[in-house]
C-alpha cells in the first residue's frame, strides 16, 4: 500500500528530517535532535522513505498498519514515529493539507504555546475563580483517548484542561521518546511537545525540579492537529486551542484492604494535589478537565483504583461552581476491560460508596486431644494384633479366660 498521498503540498526543505546528525544554520531545524534521528531510524525499518514529508502520510495507511500491529505489537512504536514526524514537520513549516477536504490549513499560530509555574504553596485567588450557573456534569468515557475526548468538547465551544501526571519519583522531564501509542497521543497529535522541549525556557527552572517539589507546570494555547488514531490521525480541518497541566503523584502509594490508601499522608497529597490542579484550571478560565485514570496501572503508577475514583469526584465536587465538566477518558489496554472500568467509573461519577466493613474471623483452636501423642506400647499392641501376633501380654489374658 503507497504510504504517502500524491496531493500537492508546500514543499518540505531537504534536510529537517533527513541527514539529521548534521548541524546546520537553518533556524526551521531546530528540533533536530538526536531523540528525533532515533524515531526516524525505527520509522524506516519497516517503511518505505520514497518522499521525505511525512505530512502526507496516507490515512489508510495509518489504518491497516494499525489492523496490523494487533498481531504484531511492535508496530506501534513505528507507526507512533511516522506520525509525530509529520506533525513536528506541520509545526515546523506552519502548514498542512488536510486529506479529506484538500484544504491547506495554516497553524503557525498553534506552534508556540507558553508555559507557566504554579508552586506548591501557591493558590489562586478565589476572585480569579468565576461561578457558573451551569450544573456539573461527570463522565467516563472508555475506549476513548483523551485528547480525542479533548478535541469533541473544545469543538463544542469547551475552554479545555488536558491533565498530564507523571511520577515523583521519576518526572521524565529531561528527554522524551515518542513511542508509547498508548500514552504519548498527546505528543503525536498536539503541538505539546513544543512547549515541552521549551518549558525550562518558560519557568526558568529546572523541570525535573519543578515536578518533585509538588509544583504544577500550566501550557496554554496546545493546538490539537490530528485526529484519532483509530481513523488514520486525520489533519483536523480547524484545529482547536487546548491547556495542558503537567503535575505529579508518588508512583507506588501503600495499599490498604478494600482498594484504599493506607498511608494517610499518601491520601492526602494526591487528595490536595487534584484540588490544586483543578483550581489552577479553572483559574485560567477552563469549563472543562479531560483526564485519563493516570494514577491506576499506566505509566508505571499503581494506585488503588477506587479510592483515586473517589478522589477525583471529591475534587470535582469541591470546584462544582468554578467547572461544568469532568471527563476521565482511556483507550488504554488496561482499562479496557468491563469488570475493571465499570466499577471505576461509579466511583469517579458518584462517589465511592463506603465499603462495608470487614469481618475478621477468629482463630480456631486446635482440638486438645489432637495433640496429646499416643502410648507407644498402645500402638505396638494395636499393632501386633492386626499381624496375628501375640504378646505375652495377650496371652496370658487368653490363658485366664480359658
Amino acid at each position: 500500500m503507497d504510504m504517502f498521498s500524491t496531493q500537492p503540498v508546500q514543499p518540505v526543505v531537504a534536510g529537517i528530517f533527513y541527514g539529521l546528525e548534521w548541524q546546520g544554520p537553518n533556524p526551521e531545524q531546530v528540533l533536530r535532535a538526536p531523540r528525533l534521528c532515533e524515531e526516524l531510524q525505527k520509522a524506516a525499518q519497516t517503511v518505505r522513505l520514497d518522499a521525505d514529508d511525512f505530512r502526507q502520510l496516507k490515512m489508510s495507511w495509518v489504518i491497516s498498519q494499525m489492523n496490523e500491529a494487533k498481531q504484531e505489537p511492535e508496530k506501534y512504536s513505528l507507526i507512533a514515529a511516522a506520525i509525530f514526524l509529520g506533525t513536528a514537520q506541520a509545526c515546523l513549516k506552519g502548514i498542512y493539507t488536510c486529506e479529506t477536504s484538500l484544504k491547506q490549513v495554516d497553524c503557525r499560530h498553534l506552534v508556540r504555546p507558553i508555559s507557566c509555574f504554579h508552586s506548591l504553596t501557591k493558590m489562586p485567588l478565589q476572585s480569579s475563580l468565576k461561578a457558573v450557573s451551569e450544573k456539573q456534569h461527570i463522565l467516563c468515557q472508555s475506549g476513548c483517548d483523551p485528547v480525542d475526548a479533548a478535541l469533541q468538547m473544545a469543538r463544542a465551544g469547551r475552554r479545555v484542561t488536558l491533565l498530564r501526571c507523571t511520577a515523583l519519583e521519576h518526572p521524565k522531564s529531561e528527554c522524551r521518546t515518542y513511542h508509547n501509542i498508548h500514552e504519548d497521543q498527546l505528543f503525536f497529535r498536539t503541538t505539546y511537545f513544543e512547549a515541552f522541549e521549551r518549558i525550562e525556557e518558560d519557568i526558568q527552572t529546572v523541570a525535573n525540579d519543578a515536578i518533585r517539589e509538588g509544583g504544577i507546570i500550566y501550557s496554554s494555547g496546545i493546538g490539537i492537529l490530528r485526529g484519532s488514531f483509530q481513523d488514520g490521525a486525520p489533519w483536523v480541518e480547524q484545529p482547536p486551542q487546548v491547556d495542558v497541566a503537567w503535575f505529579g503523584l508518588p508512583l507506588h502509594p501503600h495499599h490498604g484492604e478494600q482498594e484504599i490508601y493506607s498511608d494517610p499522608e499518601e491520601r492526602n497529597l494526591v487528595s490536595s494535589t487534584l484540588d490544586r490542579v483543578f483550581a489552577w484550571a479553572c483559574a485560567h478560565g477552563a469549563d472543562a478537565i479531560v483526564m485519563p485514570p493516570f494514577a491506576v496501572n499506566m505509566g508505571g503508577f499503581l494506585h488503588p483504583r477506587l479510592h483515586f475514583a473517589g478522589l477525583i469526584h471529591e475534587a470535582s465536587k469541591l470546584h462544582e461552581r468554578h467547572l461544568p465538566v469532568v471527563c476521565v477518558a482511556s483507550e488504554h489496554p488496561a482499562h479496557c476491560q468491563a469488570a475493571w472500568w465499570d466499577d471505576f467509573s461509579k466511583g469517579v461519577i458518584n462517589g465511592r460508596p463506603v465499603p462495608p466493613p470487614i469481618i475478621h474471623v477468629p482463630p480456631i483452636p486446635l482440638m486438645s486431644d489432637k495433640l496429646v501423642g499416643k502410648d507407644a506400647a498402645a500402638l505396638l499392641e494395636k499393632r501386633r494384633k492386626q499381624q496375628g501376633v501375640w504378646s505375652t501380654r495377650s496371652r496370658q489374658v487368653r490363658a485366664s479366660l480359658v
